[in-house]
């Protein structure tokens, strides 16, 4: 997955990796948005949490994302379970069609603002409703990430939804938005 100077790879069962994900996942900055300042991933928590996805145990797609051929941050897609499903409520998601969910960070934050998750969530939409024949995408961003909102319009992702009391955050359990990016209306 691609798109200008923006690359998506699969994270792989290397040192190297988990050795980023412990490095982001443990910066006050990065862990404001994602995770929680209060639940920080040392190195031994990742190999914990990662590797599973990684060796292809869990159905989760762990990837990192490259700006200039350098790893900046984390995507994550996965398909949609019944139980997924159900969590989301009354919106009528459809039953008879391919959902996939996606979360992300930047992990560097001087590479915050410069547009480059918009273009790894371009890329990973254009690979989830092209190879992957996904039909909807979601994602759930707390309501008060209004950064990340914006860069989830901008792909084509709709508030549908708030979710109230929806993640626990730093001790806190937090209203998200449910926004979904639907194949039949790509972004403008």
């Amino acid at each position: 997955m691609q798109q200008d100077d923006v690359a998506i790879r699969l994270m792989q069962d290397d040192m190297q990796d988990y050795q980023l994900m412990a490095k982001w996942l443990t910066d006050e900055a990065v862990l404001e948005f994602y995770e929680g300042r209060d639940n920080p991933y040392p190195l031994a928590r990742v190999l914990e949490a990662y590797r599973p996805k990684v060796l292809w145990q869990e159905d989760i797609t762990p990837c990192l994302i490259l700006y200039q051929t350098e790893a900046i941050g984390y995507l994550q897609y996965y398909p949609l379970t019944e139980s997924d499903r159900q969590e989301y409520g009354d919106y009528d998601i459809g039953e008879s069609i391919t959902i996939y969910a996606v979360d992300l960070f930047i992990g560097e934050s001087h590479d915050w603002n410069q547009g480059i998750g918009t273009k790894a969530l371009s890329a990973a939409l254009t690979y989830l409703f092209e190879h992957l024949q996904a039909d909807k995408v979601l994602i759930d961003p707390h309501v008060s990430n209004a950064r990340a909102i914006r860069c989830y319009e901008k792909c084509g992702f709709s508030k549908v939804k708030q979710l109230p009391a929806h993640e626990l955050h730093e001790g806190k359990y937090r209203d998200c938005w449910l926004m979904v990016a639907d194949r039949s209306h790509p972004a403008q």
